[in-house]
């Protein structure tokens, strides 16, 4: 976990402090340079060049996928971007149980229908109890005090836990969680989103999904870590860590909207709900 800086950053570059050594990192994208931002520019730059190829050469992206990106609609350049957190809108959270590398992603809705993931937790190995404690705390880290999340998982996760004991478990800490089942169509719905924009008063223009840069495990799966395999029938690698972090995104996902064609009609709905909620300092 890496802790961002970066107001007043000019575009394409981005700092922060690494928490363990407290050393500086800097990333910079070729969006830096101003010659460089245009579609023009990009098209030219990427004629004949493999998306894969793309990534890792101009995208920042260092991971080498056994096939074909899960993900290839996402654009890190546009897609990851720091946002604040929304005092007023309803933090979410988005849980996988897998029994290699539990994880956790949480997120908001901004008053645009946009989705904000906000951070990422994950604990390889560890009891439910554990993960519960953690996300606990960073709930408390990233809104100040406790508060009521919307909270979502996947039901089929029974072939790998024993989920009546991780729903007592969340139970006892006040935890309710939501299990729409996420069949293949929910990757479908997920990717479709990425295809998405919206408009924010002042930005204009904005994809409908963001990603803070601070969740680097979350990015590298959606810039291609996370892979369908090479051979017939080309299903999703289960490589740890980067299945189970986009497993938590995609059962949030499905558990907001469930898996329909009208994506962004049935998020901002969903958005002016969360904001009358947080007005009105009650739970949904």
């Amino acid at each position: 976990m890496v802790e961002a800086a970066d107001e007043g950053m000019p575009e394409g570059i981005r700092t922060w402090t690494n928490p363990v050594n407290r050393f500086r990192v800097l990333r910079l994208h070729y969006t830096a340079d101003p010659a460089k931002r245009s579609s023009a520019w990009r098209l030219a730059a990427k004629a004949g060049m493999p998306d894969r190829g793309w990534n890792r050469e101009y995208e920042i992206s260092f991971e080498s996928p056994e096939g074909e990106p899960v993900f290839p609609e996402f654009q890190p350049s546009t897609m990851v971007r720091d946002v604040p957190i929304l005092p007023d809108a309803r933090l979410l959270r988005g849980w996988d149980f897998g029994h290699v590398c539990p994880a956790v992603v949480f997120a908001q809705l901004d008053a645009y229908g946009r989705l904000r993931i906000v951070r990422e937790v994950l604990l390889p190995h560890s009891t439910i109890l554990q993960l519960v404690h953690a996300v606990r705390q960073a709930t408390v880290e990233l809104m100040g005090k406790p508060v009521d999340c919307f909270d979502a998982g996947d039901p089929a996760g029974e072939a790998f836990t024993d989920l009546g004991q991780v729903r007592a478990t969340l139970a006892e800490n006040g935890i309710a969680l939501q299990t729409h089942r996420a069949h293949k169509e929910s990757y479908e719905a997920l990717r479709a989103r990425l295809l998405q924009d919206v408009f924010v008063p002042g930005e204009g223009k904005s994809p409908a999904l963001v990603i803070r840069p601070t969740c680097s495990v979350l990015i590298a799966a959606m810039t291609g870590a996370f892979s369908l395999s090479s051979k017939p029938p080309f299903k999703p690698v289960e490589l740890h860590p980067f299945k189970d972090v986009v497993d938590a995104l995609r059962y949030l996902h499905t558990n907001l909207l469930g898996v329909q064609s009208n994506h962004l009609t049935a998020m901002f709905t969903a958005a002016r709900a969360d904001w009358a909620w947080g007005r009105e300092g009650v739970s949904p």
